[in-house]
């Protein structure tokens, strides 16, 4: 199924904001309309290549639609998923899931939401369906969301409130790349979504990959079933686990840290790795307020010196504090010696770098890794 007739390779150099994409093409830098809302932080590094298709109707010349990672095309524009999914329950490709279906209708209100599909079968018997796109592939692990999502939260409790009233409910993630070998919800973004997930007893997930051909085509024969990893979200996803925090900080200085003493902290940015095995939510949050106790090392810079820009929650039953540790050491531009690393084999858990790493490719592997359980 080709979507385009033409594609033009661009390269990465920022995004400007949930819809505005800035890319290099043949030299020129120019914009495009982005038709995927997700964060797509795994693709966001200095001349990561996308793939562009001429937009008519638009203040925006091109549109993005496709990507490469990891060494396969990935599709984004979210706009034509349920598109696809309406074409595959056409042809037959889905009729394992859903067989002898006599009518199809789209964006169907319930309750309080308008769900994707509503299918009727030969025997009378309706289903329910909403349809996700996945494009969140690492290291053959497929997982959505890839940002909080409210109303993804919401589909799947009102398909489980359905479901209880004898209505067959189900959730497609079509993972819009062929490299997915498993699937599992993304607990760590969006602790509430796999909680969801979890208590969803009467709805049918499935996840769903197709290849691509190329940047514009994607092969509807080549849908597969993919595994769905239960046991992942039931082990891990509770309120404890490690954390990232991405610090700024505009100007140099010296401050005591208690035992430590003296430190300096050239300007720029830092990485700090945490662990809190009780309760990971508030232990993220008390990092955020300025009225403490001066308890932990990092007590002593954040926020007063330094501003977060971000945190990132890796939910887990087993610590990896060490392992995440070692893996920043070995890119960082330097650390600061036996900062929050006292119970750690690590020489330090918190890391300098003069640019921002949320845009260096062996940050994101590392966090990548972390959210798949490959590390």
């Amino acid at each position: 199924m080709q979507f385009y007739t033409d594609f033009t390779k661009a390269k990465f150099i920022r995004r400007i904001n949930r819809f505005v994409m800035e890319l290099l093409v043949d030299g020129a830098v120019i914009q495009a309309y982005v038709p995927n809302t997700g964060r797509m932080s795994e693709f966001q590094v200095a001349d990561h290549p996308f793939f562009l298709v001429k937009s008519s109707g638009s203040k925006f010349s091109y549109k993005v639609i496709s990507t490469l990672y990891q060494g396969n095309y990935v599709f984004l524009d979210t706009v034509k998923v349920n598109d696809i999914f309406d074409l595959l329950l056409k042809k037959g490709y889905l009729s394992r899931f859903f067989p002898d279906i006599t009518f199809i209708n789209r964006e169907h209100s319930i309750l309080n939401s308008r769900f994707d599909f509503h299918l009727r079968r030969a025997d009378g018997n309706n289903s329910l369906v909403e349809v996700k796109s996945c494009t969140l592939i690492h290291n053959g692990i497929a997982m959505f969301p890839d940002a909080p999502t409210l109303r993804g939260q919401k589909h799947i409790r009102e398909l489980q409130e359905l479901a209880e009233k004898e209505y067959d409910c189900h959730v497609v993630f079509l993972i819009m790349n062929g490299s997915a070998e498993r699937f599992f919800p993304n607990f760590h973004t969006d602790y509430e979504y796999g909680q969801a997930f979890l208590h969803a007893s009467k709805v049918r997930f499935h996840a769903l990959s197709l290849n691509l051909r190329n940047p514009i085509s994607i092969d509807l024969r080549s849908i597969k079933d993919i595994p769905i990893e239960d046991n992942i979200p039931a082990e891990n996803c509770f309120n404890r686990g490690n954390y990232l925090l991405l610090l700024e900080n505009s100007l140099d200085f010296s401050q005591n840290i208690g035992k430590l003493g003296k430190q300096y902290f050239p300007g720029g940015y830092y990485i700090y790795v945490g662990s809190a095995m009780n309760s990971l939510d508030s232990r993220i949050k008390r990092h955020y307020s300025r009225r403490k106790k001066q308890h932990w090392h990092i007590d002593y810079i954040i926020p007063y010196r330094m501003s977060i820009i971000k945190s990132f929650p890796l939910r887990r039953s087993e610590s990896i504090e060490s392992k995440l540790a070692e893996g920043f050491e070995t890119f960082a531009d330097s650390f600061i010696p036996d900062f929050g690393s006292s119970d750690s084999v690590a020489p330090s858990h918190l890391f300098y770098f003069q640019d921002n790493p949320i845009h260096n490719r062996n940050f994101l592997d590392i966090l990548m890794n972390a959210y798949t359980f490959t590390i």
